[in-house]
């Protein structure tokens, strides 16, 4: 298990913590924001086109087709409705998320503050010591929620 330090700002401003961060010595390349725009990114071209990859509904031809809207080329959106896009949205979200370690059980509270307009801030810390210093930095920058997976 790693060392990822977790926080949630309310508005996607960081510099505070940026300036803690160069202040001690500590690279800002580890630092890794997840924003509300960021969770629709991956669907703009779907959204935009009306279209799905069929890859996206079939699990890459593993035979996981919806009848009626997987085949050949693409599926229209036509007729999914906004829950469905909230769907893909999430389902994005949630492997971004996971990446940062953040255990399942905690992944419906990540998803809903930034599906809320909140940012998730992450670092990834090399050690526990190092995390210990960062929950600190963290929260004197005005991170909520502050965690590390």
């Amino acid at each position: 298990m790693g060392n990822v330090v977790t926080g949630i700002s309310q508005d996607g401003k960081i510099k505070p913590l940026e300036e803690a961060l160069r202040t001690a010595g500590l690279p800002l390349d580890p630092i890794q924001m997840i924003g509300p725009g960021e969770a629709d990114r991956q669907l703009t071209d779907v959204i935009e086109t009306g279209h799905i990859d069929t890859d996206i509904m079939t699990g890459g031809g593993q035979g996981t087709g919806v009848p009626g809207l997987t085949g050949s080329g693409s599926a229209s959106l036509t007729g999914l409705g906004t829950g469905r896009h909230a769907y893909f949205r999430d389902e994005a979200l949630s492997d971004r998320l996971g990446d940062l370690e953040i255990p399942d059980s905690e992944m419906d509270n990540y998803v809903e503050a930034v599906d809320q307009g909140r940012s998730i801030v992450a670092y990834f810390a090399r050690d526990a010591e190092q995390a210990k210093k960062l929950e600190e930095m963290f929260r004197a920058s005005g991170l909520a929620k502050v965690k590390t997976f």
